[in-house]
């Protein structure tokens, strides 16, 4: 693969992502930006800080006016807790914006471009995963949020779409198209980061993904030693797949720093999520379009935190095949100091990569998915006996 052709495949797994984080003035600025060009991507990012500070505000502020009614309490957090989220994640973008940038840049390196065709075929299928779990999760969190915010108007136009401080009276027509209108201009935007940042980090981890895949295929491929110039190739192959794994070590640290923190606090908000999606559900069991609108939801903060859980839980199974596909090579052909340089990079590989939350003893994983799904549903179970 040339160099043109791994660039336009590698910009597939996060262009579109960035281009957005730009917009929202969240990433970092190129160097040869005017101050002009400076003040408005601060302006952006302080325009859209606000938008997304004054919704928690008035979350926070009628979960504490109603704070001995749980049903308002439910009804509050089925979007407070996505905002508080999404906070986290415009936070730290911002604030890691430099390292976000070098980690673009280290993906673009040559180390990571395929050398051979069947290389090449998969680094290709990884960037078409990436881009369809990107589309087809921004498919259905539009079509949750459209349903939020237009479902409510058939429903009861005299109502807004989100429950939250109403700082005038919605029996004016005046102060309830604003609210209204607010409620549109500040939930879209959020959605759309949401869907930017939880697709660009699957795309991340599918592709570091293909770098293991391709780390495969270079040691099952080392080939036997029938005389002494096959051994040195095999030191030096060796050698460079050593050098190789570092690299995708280093650059799994770099996607990990881009996932951890809000990726972790993502897992916590979204028990909080689906604990009053659930409650919700229970009390309105009759009501068909707004069960539609909730089960709607529901599913599309799962696959949220499912397309990340899986991409990582796939990173973690193809290193732990490193080992397999190390033996599978010839290696009984190899002289003394080739098969102990093989035994100590399987012993390396006996610890597979990671991608750990704030909490070191967890990871981001399918057996975490689960634990989130069944640990909301308890939470949801003990909530209702208590409150019955």
């Amino acid at each position: 693969m040339n160099r043109a052709e791994h660039r336009e495949i590698t910009e597939s797994f996060y262009k579109y992502q960035v281009r957005y984080f730009e917009i929202l003035g969240l990433w970092q600025l190129r160097l040869d930006a005017t101050k002009r060009q400076q003040m408005l991507h601060l302006l952006r990012y302080l325009i859209f800080l606000g938008i997304v500070s004054v919704m928690l505000l008035f979350f926070a502020i009628h979960v504490l006016a109603n704070i001995d009614q749980l049903t308002v309490i439910m009804q509050v957090f089925f979007m407070f807790a996505t905002e508080m989220s999404c906070m986290v994640k415009l936070l730290s973008i911002r604030l890691r914006r430099r390292e976000h940038a070098h980690l673009l840049d280290e993906m673009h390196s040559s180390v990571y471009r395929p050398k051979t065709a069947e290389e090449t075929l998969a680094f290709k299928a990884a960037a078409q995963m990436a881009v369809n779990m990107r589309n087809y999760y921004g498919a259905m969190s539009i079509l949750a949020a459209a349903l939020l915010l237009v479902m409510q108007w058939f429903v009861d136009s005299s109502a807004l779409p989100l429950v939250m401080y109403e700082p005038c009276d919605l029996a004016n027509s005046c102060c309830y198209y604003s609210l209204y209108m607010y409620h549109l201009l500040s939930l879209l935007p959020t959605c759309w980061l949401n869907i930017a940042f939880d697709s660009m980090s699957q795309a991340l981890l599918n592709f570091l993904r293909a770098q293991l895949v391709m780390l495969s295929m270079r040691l099952e491929n080392l080939g036997a030693a029938l005389t002494p110039l096959d051994d040195h190739r095999i030191a030096r192959e060796l050698r460079e797949c050593c050098v190789y794994y570092a690299r995708i070590e280093r650059l799994r640290d770099m996607v990990d720093g881009f996932i951890k923190i809000p990726g972790s606090v993502q897992l916590f908000c979204t028990i909080l999520v689906l604990v009053s999606n659930f409650y919700e559900m229970s009390t309105h069991a009759g009501e068909t379009a707004f069960i539609m609108k909730i089960v709607t939801y529901q599913f599309a903060m799962l696959l949220q935190i499912f397309i990340v859980c899986y991409a990582a839980n796939e990173v973690t199974y193809q290193s732990s095949l490193l080992g397999h596909a190390l033996y599978n090579s010839e290696w009984t052909t190899w002289n003394k100091d080739n098969r102990k340089m093989c035994l100590l990079m399987m012993l390396r590989f006996d610890d597979p990569l990671w991608v750990r939350t704030i909490n070191h003893t967890q990871s981001f994983s399918l057996p975490t998915f689960s634990s989130i799904v069944n640990c909301s549903y308890s939470y949801f179970a003990l909530l209702k006996r208590v409150n019955s």
